[in-house]
């Protein structure tokens, strides 16, 4: 096969292309064919790109400014080479903000429409071309003919895709993938499947442990002599906003060490903060509380002494935490299978303020980004991840802030269907924060709502999922109220409509036909805000 060095303008179109099919098929042989048409040193710059996580990282250039530069004259004919696009920001990196600004200028002016589009979406997560990390890990297998395990393995172990696909067509590839942890370099977390009650995690026959589910960040330790690294779940360095707590990491036992866990804001009383405020804290030193602190509770150890743990079961693992974090730093544990028992651990979570209880199958190895059987989180009430489609702007005492919330479920395609509204649960605070991020993001208006990028993602907490025609997607949900902003997540998390529609009750009989009457001129129908017009032929103003 030929190897060419792409275009930028190729990316975009084979990622339009794989946005519009369902077909996780498709999709992945859309981007084998593609990656595989490339000069292997390219290939992991184009996976960054993709999955959105270019290997250049944050640019420090926000949304505002990205839509901001879309104003200028685009380009006609594409021109500009992916390799030209990586060199030209990794030079402005290494010269600082304002050269960072300068070649970003630079890309817009040389970018055609698509172009800007695929770079905006890839460096905002916005891009609609459904959940692709998952399919890429697979086009990634085929094309390094590796098995699907030791390609995942290198994910874990790399910390991303795109880092992987580094490691596995890079120029410096070595002869087998990587499989062991390399201390100070951040892992692919594991995550947890959703269950709705502590029966259906089969905790009474398996031979499992609870946790607390601490309602915090994500927190990856890594600790060699005193030397402590702290990194967030999306890999970011975040040990300097976790100053409070590094001399106690610092101090474990351990040589050397991995660990996993959550750091969380307690106030003056020791009373747990809404993760909003932990996230605040760790964004900005300023204006933190004398009398507030971060605290770490660690629930797993990944590595010990030199010993990697990934492959061992997780009891072993709590052996080695036990061994090395004493008791105030590690997450409340029980071991149990009565369920009597765990609905007591589980009111003892929520009674000091966090969202359940995590159960895990003790004989479980760490195994990244997998959402199987081995981890259930367990939450006192149904929460979903929507993102924000538009808002409105509120009157009497919130006249003046984007309020009532329209929220959408995001299909298989990657776009995003309305199932509800909520101005229920926003503190003044949140109000005050969500009016100025929601401006930025604003592509259309009228006098009252706004309408944005679907970027903004938010935990929303409901009572049940009823059966409703005013949206597209047949659903809507039932007393709804906002828990949280996820700021750290991206659109692309976003919990599927198809987990919602699968909720909701049955649909009732249809009655007997009745005897047709003649049939009489109805009147044109209205559409509704939300109704597809280009669907019954109409158009938009």
């Amino acid at each position: 096969m030929h190897h060419h060095r792409p275009l930028f303008a190729e990316l975009a179109a084979i990622s339009q292309r794989v946005g519009s099919t369902r077909s996780r098929t498709t999709k992945k042989r859309l981007l084998v064919d593609f990656l595989g048409s490339l000069e292997r040193d390219e290939i992991a710059a184009a996976v960054g790109w993709f999955v959105e996580q270019p290997r250049c990282g944050p640019l420090g250039v926000g949304p505002a400014q990205l839509w901001a530069l879309s104003e200028l004259p685009a380009a006609v004919e594409p021109s500009v080479h992916l390799g030209e696009v990586e060199s030209a920001l990794a030079k402005a990196l290494a010269d600082g903000p304002a050269a960072v600004g300068a070649a970003v200028r630079e890309l817009f002016t040389a970018f055609t429409e698509d172009e800007r589009a695929f770079f905006r979406g890839a460096l905002t997560g916005s891009l609609r071309q459904g959940s692709l990390g998952g399919v890429m890990l697979l086009a990634l297998a085929d094309l390094s003919q590796l098995g699907e395990e030791a390609v995942r393995r290198t994910v874990m172990v790399t910390g991303s895709v795109t880092d992987a696909a580094q490691a596995l067509f890079g120029k410096e590839k070595a002869e087998a993938p990587p499989a062991h942890i390399v201390l100070f370099q951040p892992l692919a977390p594991m995550l947890a499947s959703t269950a709705e009650t502590l029966a259906e995690t089969g905790l009474e026959t398996n031979d499992a442990t609870l946790d607390w589910k601490v309602d915090g960040v994500r927190a990856q330790v890594h600790k060699q002599g005193t030397k402590v690294a702290i990194y967030s779940r999306s890999g970011n360095d975040i040990t300097d906003e976790c100053d409070e707590i590094t001399e106690e990491l610092a101090a474990l036992p351990a040589s050397s060490g991995v660990y996993d866990g959550e750091v969380v804001l307690t106030g003056e009383e020791g009373e747990v903060r809404p993760f909003q405020d932990t996230f605040s804290h760790l964004s900005s030193k300023e204006g933190r509380h004398p009398k507030e602190r971060l605290r770490v509770r660690l629930f797993d150890c990944l590595h010990r002494d030199g010993v990697d743990l990934l492959d061992a079961p997780l009891r072993d693992r709590l052996t080695a935490l036990d061994a090395t974090v004493p008791e105030p730093m590690r997450m409340p544990r029980l071991r149990t299978r009565e369920l009597a028992e765990a609905q007591q651990f589980f009111e003892a979570a929520r009674a000091a303020g966090h969202e359940g209880v995590m159960v895990k199958d003790l004989g479980s190895t760490y195994r990244a980004g997998s959402r199987g059987r081995s981890w259930y989180k367990v939450k006192a009430v149904h929460t979903v991840d929507l993102v924000v489609l538009a808002a409105e702007w509120g009157s009497g005492r919130r006249k003046g802030s984007l309020s009532n919330l329209h929220l959408g479920a995001r299909r298989e395609d990657g776009t995003f269907c309305m199932v509800g509204k909520t101005f229920k649960g926003l503190t003044d605070a949140m109000l005050a924060w969500q009016t100025e991020h929601l401006l930025a993001l604003e592509t259309s208006a009228n006098e009252h709502v706004v309408h944005v990028r679907p970027e903004l993602v938010v935990e929303v907490r409901y009572n049940d999922v009823q059966r409703s025609p005013r949206y597209p997607g047949g659903i809507a949900l039932r007393f709804a109220r906002v828990v949280r902003h996820r700021p750290d997540k991206a659109a692309a998390e976003a919990d599927l409509l198809s987990g919602l529609t699968a909720d909701a009750p049955a649909a009732p009989p249809k009655p007997a036909a009745k005897p047709k009457e003649p049939r009489r001129k109805k009147p044109s129908a209205q559409l509704s805000l939300f109704d597809d017009a280009t669907a019954r032929g109409g158009s938009r103003s």
